[in-house]
């Protein structure tokens, strides 16, 4: 059994930033994976890279993992050029992106995931509220693809403003609470790893 990405890659930005990509390959369907601040791409109990194989060896999809250094850009720009690259060097004309993101992960996707066309459908798993909600508000509510959604446990300290979450307009948006868990999911680490196909491949 498969026990690590196809694809390894180091990746120098502009202003030092530096991030690290692990990509499995598969068909031109991309999940994207995002990880929370300082976050490496195989994550806590290596979480990240169970469920990148998992869903390649179900779905067949392309499964590319994003590191999350603590200086890292807001945007996704230097993330949706890899995808690009990743495609055109593998002969991959048309693709569609499914995007998770955790924490700071969660939070890129919600202020910016509205800017990328290619990206269809978003699993937004602890994203903080606390900071800048205006801007989180403002993504959300300008997403107009398939589907937006963010999933808080009860532990989270994010819970007690998920309120504010009611006054997203669009359609497109939904969010759910799962009780029990908390930022990182430690009380149920399985749980964790079943959010995709509960809430984005559905």
């Amino acid at each position: 059994m498969k026990k690590d990405f196809d694809i390894l890659l180091n990746k120098n930005f502009q202003d030092n930033i530096h991030i690290e990509y692990g990509i499995i390959k598969g068909n031109n369907k991309i999940v994207f994976i995002k990880v929370g601040q300082n976050g490496t791409i195989y994550g806590y109990k290596n979480k990240y890279i169970k469920i990148a194989i998992s869903l390649n060896k179900k779905y067949g999809y392309t499964i590319i993992c994003s590191s999350n250094s603590f200086d890292n850009n807001i945007t996704l720009d230097n993330d949706m050029s890899i995808i690009k690259e990743y495609c055109k060097n593998n002969n991959i004309k048309s693709y569609e992106v499914y995007y998770i993101g955790h924490s700071k992960g969660g939070t890129i996707g919600a202020q910016y995931g509205y800017k990328y066309s290619c990206i269809k459908r978003m699993l937004l798993i602890n994203a903080p509220l606390m900071i800048n909600y205006h801007k989180t508000k403002d993504g959300l509510s300008k997403f107009n693809q398939e589907q937006i959604i963010m999933v808080y446990g009860d532990l989270d300290p994010s819970y007690k403003y998920t309120e504010l979450l009611n006054g997203i307009n669009n359609k497109k948006f939904k969010y759910f609470i799962i009780k029990g868990q908390d930022h990182h999911f430690s009380k149920n680490m399985i749980e964790f790893k079943k959010l995709p196909e509960k809430y984005l491949i559905k």
